[in-house]
């Protein structure tokens, strides 16, 4: 099945433009003269990813240019900053780049959809990227959807995302979880009940569906305790139950405090059970 196309993408949007640079597609700027794009929403390179395109240009050359657009007399990258960190580590001193004359809403949508279309950016990046392109433009849901060729909905869930605590969005980011992971939090009443689940999601490698269901029964009270339910304590009571031969409570609270109850019925059952410890 063919993938939809996001928008129009970079590709299509330079295309239209001619260069600055009359009879040269491509010219030889330096490395140093080069910023980065200031509405780049990615915001970390794999170091590893960063030696192997590096290695490889090193054997092979840059096949493709990078493309920039001047502002106030400098030069920033709309495509290519992996090629041109890559080469930055090489030392070089050139990089091959063509020039495109670009509005900033041009620059700013053709670099976010070239992203995602790459499926270079995590869900954070691409939330903060549409957030920025609306903040920057003036532009509600729709126009932004419009403008990206993007779902109303879609968009409207990406920034949703950023309503997690920053906590969590770092662990998205690092991906430490998922935005699978990361969307059932937002049903929750607090930042700190989304920090409290995210710290188990991560502690215990809970996957996508246990993350739901643990979020789904996070405020249910076990009937006979009036406690938060929680499935892994409710095992735990239960292994202590068989352990001892005998009814087991456990009292805990969310912050993690609490208490053991074991339940005896007469003074030779505690003396079994206090034996039986002693032996442990």
């Amino acid at each position: 099945m063919k993938r939809k196309v996001l928008g129009k993408g970079i590709e299509a949007i330079i295309s239209n433009h001619s260069t600055e640079t009359s009879g040269r597609a491509i010219v030889e700027l330096n490395v140093e003269d080069i910023s980065p794009n200031p509405f780049q929403p990615r915001k970390t390179f794999s170091p590893e990813k960063l030696r192997d395109l590096a290695d490889s240009i090193q054997e092979a050359g840059m096949i493709q240019p990078v493309v920039v657009y001047k502002k106030e007399n400098k030069y920033y990258l709309m495509v290519g900053e992996r090629r041109w960190r890559a080469v930055q580590s090489l030392k070089w001193d050139k990089i091959p780049a063509l020039i495109k004359e670009l509005t900033i809403d041009e620059i700013m949508i053709g670099t976010l959809i070239e992203n995602i279309q790459r499926e270079d950016l995590n869900a954070i990046e691409i939330a903060e990227g549409i957030e920025t392109l609306m903040k920057k433009n003036n532009l509600k849901q729709e126009q932004a959807s419009a403008k990206l060729g993007m779902n109303r909905t879609t968009l409207t869930n990406y920034l949703r995302l950023l309503k997690l605590p920053e906590v969590v969005k770092t662990g998205v980011l690092s991906e430490e979880l998922s935005a699978g992971h990361a969307r059932p939090l937002l049903s929750l009443r607090n930042h700190e009940d989304m920090r409290m689940i995210f710290s188990q999601i991560v502690k215990k490698k809970l996957s996508v569906r246990q993350t739901e269901a643990l979020v789904k029964n996070f405020y249910k009270k076990d009937k006979t305790t009036g406690q938060p339910y929680d499935p892994d304590m409710q095992k735990i009571e239960n292994k202590l139950t068989r352990l001892l031969s005998t009814k087991v409570k456990l009292k805990y609270s969310r912050s993690g405090t609490g208490k053991i109850e074991i339940y005896y019925s007469s003074l030779d059952e505690f003396e079994r059970i206090y034996n039986r410890f002693l032996k442990e």
